[in-house]
Protein backbone atom coordinates (compact mmCIF):
# COMPACT_ATOMS: atom_id res chain seq x y z
CA UNK A 1 0.00 0.00 0.00
CA UNK A 2 2.85 2.38 0.74
CA UNK A 3 4.23 1.72 -2.75
CA UNK A 4 0.82 2.49 -4.27
CA UNK A 5 0.56 5.74 -2.33
CA UNK A 6 4.06 6.69 -3.43
CA UNK A 7 3.20 5.96 -7.06
CA UNK A 8 -0.02 7.96 -7.06
CA UNK A 9 1.59 10.95 -5.39
CA UNK A 10 4.28 10.88 -8.03
CA UNK A 11 1.59 11.64 -10.63
CA UNK A 12 1.02 14.96 -8.96
CA UNK A 13 4.68 15.72 -8.53
CA UNK A 14 5.05 15.27 -12.26
CA UNK A 15 2.20 17.64 -12.91
CA UNK A 16 3.82 20.00 -10.44
CA UNK A 17 7.00 19.45 -12.42
CA UNK A 18 9.15 18.09 -9.67
CA UNK A 19 11.05 16.33 -12.37
CA UNK A 20 13.59 14.40 -10.39
CA UNK A 21 10.82 12.96 -8.24
CA UNK A 22 9.88 11.14 -11.43
CA UNK A 23 13.38 9.86 -11.82
CA UNK A 24 13.57 8.48 -8.32
CA UNK A 25 9.95 7.52 -7.74
CA UNK A 26 10.29 8.05 -3.98
CA UNK A 27 7.83 9.38 -1.44
CA UNK A 28 8.62 12.95 -0.38
CA UNK A 29 5.68 13.57 1.92
CA UNK A 30 6.35 15.19 5.31
CA UNK A 31 5.87 11.83 6.99
CA UNK A 32 8.55 10.21 4.87
CA UNK A 33 11.25 12.73 3.86
CA UNK A 34 13.38 11.58 0.98
CA UNK A 35 16.89 12.31 -0.15
CA UNK A 36 15.57 12.07 -3.69
CA UNK A 37 14.48 15.50 -4.67
CA UNK A 38 12.36 17.14 -7.24
CA UNK A 39 14.76 18.86 -9.58
CA UNK A 40 13.35 20.47 -12.73
CA UNK A 41 15.39 21.75 -15.57
CA UNK A 42 17.77 24.54 -15.17
CA UNK A 43 20.39 26.91 -16.36
CA UNK A 44 24.09 27.51 -16.42
CA UNK A 45 24.25 30.84 -14.59
CA UNK A 46 25.16 29.02 -11.40
CA UNK A 47 28.96 28.98 -11.73
CA UNK A 48 30.67 25.65 -12.28
CA UNK A 49 34.18 26.41 -11.09
CA UNK A 50 36.77 24.85 -8.81
CA UNK A 51 34.45 25.82 -5.95
CA UNK A 52 31.67 23.84 -7.64
CA UNK A 53 34.02 20.86 -7.89
CA UNK A 54 34.64 21.02 -4.16
CA UNK A 55 30.91 21.24 -3.64
CA UNK A 56 30.41 18.12 -5.76
CA UNK A 57 32.87 16.18 -3.66
CA UNK A 58 31.25 17.31 -0.43
CA UNK A 59 27.75 16.55 -1.65
CA UNK A 60 28.80 13.12 -2.89
CA UNK A 61 30.15 12.40 0.57
CA UNK A 62 26.93 13.83 2.06
CA UNK A 63 28.93 16.39 4.00
CA UNK A 64 27.94 20.05 3.95
CA UNK A 65 30.67 22.08 2.23
CA UNK A 66 31.79 25.40 3.70
CA UNK A 67 29.29 28.22 3.32
CA UNK A 68 30.60 30.45 0.53
CA UNK A 69 27.99 33.05 -0.46
CA UNK A 70 28.58 35.54 -3.24
CA UNK A 71 30.26 38.76 -2.12
CA UNK A 72 28.69 40.75 -4.95
CA UNK A 73 26.10 43.40 -4.02
CA UNK A 74 22.52 42.13 -4.29
CA UNK A 75 20.78 43.96 -7.18
CA UNK A 76 17.74 46.10 -6.45
CA UNK A 77 15.58 45.45 -9.53
CA UNK A 78 12.42 47.49 -10.00
CA UNK A 79 8.97 45.94 -10.33
CA UNK A 80 8.73 46.87 -14.00
CA UNK A 81 12.07 45.16 -14.72
CA UNK A 82 11.34 41.94 -12.82
CA UNK A 83 10.24 39.95 -15.90
CA UNK A 84 11.94 42.08 -18.53
CA UNK A 85 13.38 40.09 -21.43
CA UNK A 86 11.87 36.77 -20.32
CA UNK A 87 9.80 34.52 -22.62
CA UNK A 88 7.17 34.29 -19.86
CA UNK A 89 5.24 37.20 -18.36
CA UNK A 90 2.66 37.63 -15.55
CA UNK A 91 -0.69 36.13 -16.43
CA UNK A 92 0.71 33.21 -18.40
CA UNK A 93 -1.06 29.90 -17.84
CA UNK A 94 -0.25 26.48 -19.31
CA UNK A 95 -2.42 23.41 -18.83
CA UNK A 96 -1.13 19.84 -19.22
CA UNK A 97 -2.81 16.47 -19.44
CA UNK A 98 -1.20 13.64 -17.50
CA UNK A 99 -1.34 10.07 -18.74
CA UNK A 100 0.16 7.00 -17.14
CA UNK A 101 1.40 3.61 -18.32
CA UNK A 102 1.61 1.81 -21.64
CA UNK A 103 -2.10 2.43 -22.23
CA UNK A 104 -1.65 6.13 -21.43
CA UNK A 105 -4.58 6.31 -19.03
CA UNK A 106 -5.67 9.93 -18.51
CA UNK A 107 -5.47 10.56 -14.74
CA UNK A 108 -5.59 14.35 -14.36
CA UNK A 109 -4.49 17.88 -15.22
CA UNK A 110 -1.69 20.18 -14.18
CA UNK A 111 -1.34 23.95 -14.47
CA UNK A 112 1.73 26.20 -14.53
CA UNK A 113 1.15 29.89 -13.89
CA UNK A 114 3.27 33.06 -13.86
CA UNK A 115 2.07 35.52 -11.24
CA UNK A 116 2.71 39.28 -10.72
CA UNK A 117 5.93 40.33 -8.97
CA UNK A 118 5.92 40.54 -5.19
CA UNK A 119 8.27 42.18 -2.73
CA UNK A 120 9.81 39.90 -0.13
CA UNK A 121 12.63 40.11 2.38
CA UNK A 122 15.96 38.54 1.43
CA UNK A 123 19.33 38.27 3.13
CA UNK A 124 21.65 40.69 1.32
CA UNK A 125 24.86 40.48 3.37
CA UNK A 126 26.41 40.73 6.81
CA UNK A 127 27.47 43.60 9.03
CA UNK A 128 29.21 43.20 12.39
CA UNK A 129 28.38 39.52 12.30
CA UNK A 130 24.66 40.13 11.78
CA UNK A 131 22.72 39.13 8.67
CA UNK A 132 21.21 42.09 6.82
CA UNK A 133 17.77 41.68 5.23
CA UNK A 134 16.17 43.96 2.66
CA UNK A 135 13.06 43.84 0.48
CA UNK A 136 13.47 42.89 -3.17
CA UNK A 137 11.03 42.26 -6.01
CA UNK A 138 10.63 38.60 -6.95
CA UNK A 139 9.22 36.60 -9.80
CA UNK A 140 6.41 34.33 -8.64
CA UNK A 141 5.74 30.92 -10.17
CA UNK A 142 2.83 28.67 -9.24
CA UNK A 143 1.63 25.17 -10.09
CA UNK A 144 -1.54 23.25 -9.41
CA UNK A 145 -2.54 19.65 -10.11
CA UNK A 146 -5.67 17.61 -9.58
CA UNK A 147 -7.12 14.28 -10.61
CA UNK A 148 -10.12 14.14 -12.90
CA UNK A 149 -13.54 13.16 -11.56
CA UNK A 150 -13.33 9.92 -13.55
CA UNK A 151 -10.25 8.85 -11.55
CA UNK A 152 -11.30 9.79 -8.03
CA UNK A 153 -12.52 6.31 -7.10
CA UNK A 154 -8.93 5.17 -7.55
CA UNK A 155 -7.12 8.22 -6.23
CA UNK A 156 -8.15 11.82 -5.55
CA UNK A 157 -5.67 14.64 -5.22
CA UNK A 158 -5.36 18.42 -5.37
CA UNK A 159 -1.85 19.78 -4.89
CA UNK A 160 -0.39 23.29 -5.14
CA UNK A 161 3.06 24.87 -5.32
CA UNK A 162 4.33 28.44 -5.24
CA UNK A 163 7.89 29.76 -5.50
CA UNK A 164 9.47 33.21 -5.09
CA UNK A 165 12.43 33.47 -7.45
CA UNK A 166 15.15 36.16 -7.42
CA UNK A 167 15.12 37.89 -10.83
CA UNK A 168 18.88 38.37 -10.98
CA UNK A 169 19.86 34.68 -10.69
CA UNK A 170 16.68 32.57 -10.21
CA UNK A 171 17.80 31.72 -6.67
CA UNK A 172 14.81 30.63 -4.57
CA UNK A 173 13.72 32.78 -1.61
CA UNK A 174 10.45 31.15 -0.56
CA UNK A 175 8.68 27.91 -1.48
CA UNK A 176 5.26 26.53 -0.53
CA UNK A 177 3.61 23.19 -1.20
CA UNK A 178 0.16 21.92 -0.23
CA UNK A 179 -0.96 18.32 -0.70
CA UNK A 180 -4.54 17.14 -0.26
CA UNK A 181 -4.75 13.54 -1.42
CA UNK A 182 -6.95 10.56 -0.70
CA UNK A 183 -7.01 6.88 -1.54
CA UNK A 184 -10.74 6.08 -1.10
CA UNK A 185 -11.53 3.80 1.85
CA UNK A 186 -7.83 3.63 2.77
CA UNK A 187 -6.42 6.93 4.02
CA UNK A 188 -6.20 10.66 3.45
CA UNK A 189 -3.05 12.77 3.36
CA UNK A 190 -3.36 16.52 3.95
CA UNK A 191 -0.17 18.48 4.58
CA UNK A 192 1.53 21.82 3.95
CA UNK A 193 5.17 22.83 3.84
CA UNK A 194 6.81 26.28 3.95
CA UNK A 195 10.50 26.82 3.15
CA UNK A 196 12.50 30.04 3.60
CA UNK A 197 15.93 30.31 1.97
CA UNK A 198 18.88 32.33 3.27
CA UNK A 199 21.63 32.43 0.62
CA UNK A 200 23.97 34.43 2.86
CA UNK A 201 24.04 31.97 5.78
CA UNK A 202 23.47 28.91 3.54
CA UNK A 203 20.36 27.86 5.43
CA UNK A 204 16.88 26.60 4.64
CA UNK A 205 14.22 26.83 7.33
CA UNK A 206 11.49 24.28 6.75
CA UNK A 207 8.14 24.13 8.52
CA UNK A 208 5.83 21.17 7.91
CA UNK A 209 2.25 20.63 9.10
CA UNK A 210 0.44 17.30 8.76
CA UNK A 211 -3.20 18.32 9.17
CA UNK A 212 -4.48 14.75 9.24
CA UNK A 213 -2.20 13.71 12.09
CA UNK A 214 -2.23 17.19 13.66
CA UNK A 215 1.55 17.22 13.82
CA UNK A 216 3.99 20.03 13.12
CA UNK A 217 7.77 20.13 12.91
CA UNK A 218 10.53 22.54 11.93
CA UNK A 219 13.96 21.76 10.53
CA UNK A 220 17.09 23.51 9.25
CA UNK A 221 19.01 22.31 6.20
CA UNK A 222 22.12 23.32 4.27
CA UNK A 223 21.69 25.46 1.13
CA UNK A 224 24.20 26.00 -1.64
CA UNK A 225 24.07 29.75 -2.43
CA UNK A 226 22.22 30.61 -5.66
CA UNK A 227 20.46 27.22 -5.81
CA UNK A 228 17.09 27.37 -7.53
CA UNK A 229 13.91 25.48 -6.70
CA UNK A 230 12.26 22.84 -8.88
CA UNK A 231 9.59 25.16 -10.25
CA UNK A 232 11.86 28.14 -10.93
CA UNK A 233 14.37 25.89 -12.62
CA UNK A 234 11.75 24.77 -15.11
CA UNK A 235 11.06 28.36 -16.13
CA UNK A 236 14.74 29.05 -16.39
CA UNK A 237 15.12 26.14 -18.76
CA UNK A 238 12.87 27.99 -21.19
CA UNK A 239 15.41 30.82 -21.49
CA UNK A 240 18.30 28.80 -22.95
CA UNK A 241 19.52 29.04 -26.51
CA UNK A 242 20.32 25.38 -26.86
CA UNK A 243 23.38 24.39 -28.86
CA UNK A 244 24.22 20.92 -30.18
CA UNK A 245 26.24 18.81 -27.73
CA UNK A 246 26.21 21.56 -25.10
CA UNK A 247 24.78 20.48 -21.76
CA UNK A 248 23.17 23.12 -19.57
CA UNK A 249 23.79 22.57 -15.88
CA UNK A 250 22.61 24.06 -12.61
CA UNK A 251 22.18 23.46 -8.90
CA UNK A 252 18.65 22.80 -7.61
CA UNK A 253 17.51 22.48 -3.99
CA UNK A 254 14.69 20.07 -3.18
CA UNK A 255 13.82 17.68 -0.36
CA UNK A 256 16.73 18.65 1.89
CA UNK A 257 19.37 18.17 -0.81
CA UNK A 258 21.33 20.27 -3.31
CA UNK A 259 21.25 18.46 -6.66
CA UNK A 260 22.96 19.01 -9.96
CA UNK A 261 20.65 18.91 -12.93
CA UNK A 262 21.81 18.53 -16.52
CA UNK A 263 19.74 19.10 -19.66
CA UNK A 264 21.27 18.02 -22.98
CA UNK A 265 19.74 18.95 -26.38
CA UNK A 266 19.15 15.83 -28.47
CA UNK A 267 17.04 16.58 -31.55
CA UNK A 268 14.43 19.00 -32.93
CA UNK A 269 11.02 17.32 -33.30
CA UNK A 270 7.51 18.41 -34.27
CA UNK A 271 5.05 17.57 -31.49
CA UNK A 272 1.36 17.21 -32.26
CA UNK A 273 -0.69 18.99 -29.60
CA UNK A 274 -4.31 20.18 -29.22
CA UNK A 275 -2.88 23.62 -30.04
CA UNK A 276 -1.52 22.34 -33.34
CA UNK A 277 1.96 21.09 -34.29
CA UNK A 278 4.80 22.71 -32.34
CA UNK A 279 8.47 22.42 -33.25
CA UNK A 280 10.37 21.63 -30.07
CA UNK A 281 13.85 20.90 -28.79
CA UNK A 282 14.00 17.47 -27.14
CA UNK A 283 16.17 17.44 -24.02
CA UNK A 284 17.60 14.54 -22.10
CA UNK A 285 17.43 15.37 -18.38
CA UNK A 286 19.68 13.80 -15.75
CA UNK A 287 20.15 14.42 -12.03
CA UNK A 288 23.29 14.02 -9.99
CA UNK A 289 24.29 13.97 -6.34
CA UNK A 290 27.81 15.32 -6.57
CA UNK A 291 29.28 13.56 -9.62
CA UNK A 292 27.23 10.42 -9.12
CA UNK A 293 24.29 9.84 -11.46
CA UNK A 294 21.20 9.31 -9.33
CA UNK A 295 18.57 8.84 -12.00
CA UNK A 296 16.63 5.56 -12.15
CA UNK A 297 15.10 5.75 -15.58
CA UNK A 298 14.96 8.07 -18.56
CA UNK A 299 13.42 11.53 -18.60
CA UNK A 300 12.84 13.75 -21.64
CA UNK A 301 11.50 17.30 -21.88
CA UNK A 302 10.45 19.17 -25.04
CA UNK A 303 10.70 23.00 -25.23
CA UNK A 304 9.04 24.89 -28.11
CA UNK A 305 12.10 26.98 -28.92
CA UNK A 306 10.56 28.62 -32.03
CA UNK A 307 7.43 29.74 -30.19
CA UNK A 308 7.69 33.36 -28.93
CA UNK A 309 6.99 32.20 -25.36
CA UNK A 310 9.08 28.99 -25.54
CA UNK A 311 6.65 26.90 -23.44
CA UNK A 312 7.36 23.38 -22.25
CA UNK A 313 5.35 21.18 -24.61
CA UNK A 314 5.86 17.64 -23.42
CA UNK A 315 7.46 15.44 -20.74
CA UNK A 316 7.99 11.69 -20.91
CA UNK A 317 9.66 9.51 -18.32
CA UNK A 318 10.30 5.80 -17.84
CA UNK A 319 10.50 5.40 -14.09
CA UNK A 320 10.59 2.61 -11.54
CA UNK A 321 6.81 2.24 -11.48
CA UNK A 322 5.97 2.75 -15.17
CA UNK A 323 5.81 5.47 -17.80
CA UNK A 324 4.53 9.04 -17.49
CA UNK A 325 3.31 11.28 -20.32
CA UNK A 326 2.66 15.02 -19.94
CA UNK A 327 1.34 17.10 -22.87
CA UNK A 328 0.47 20.80 -23.24
CA UNK A 329 -3.19 21.20 -24.23
CA UNK A 330 -3.97 24.85 -23.38
CA UNK A 331 -1.75 27.94 -23.31
CA UNK A 332 -2.47 31.59 -22.49
CA UNK A 333 0.49 34.00 -22.81
CA UNK A 334 1.06 36.66 -20.19
CA UNK A 335 1.45 40.41 -20.65
CA UNK A 336 4.54 42.52 -20.00
CA UNK A 337 4.40 44.91 -17.05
Amino acid sequence: MKFLRMRLRSYHYLLLLSLSQLSYGRDTSPEAPSAAAATPPATTTAPVTSTASKTEAAVAAEVDPPCAPSLDPVPDISRSETYKGQPFQPGEEARYTLKYGLLRVHVGYGFLRVQPPTKYSVATGKKNGQTIEENRWHRVFAAEAYTGDWYKMIFAGHDKLQAFSRPWDYGVTKFYIAQDEEKPFVRRFHAEKWLDFNHVDCQVHERMVDHKKQKEKEEQHFLQPAAVDALGALYRLRTFKFEPDKTERMLVYTSEKNWWLEATPLVIETIETPLGPLKAQKLGVKTYLGKELQQRGTLFVWIATEHPNRPMVKVEGEVTFGSIHLLLDQFTPGKAL
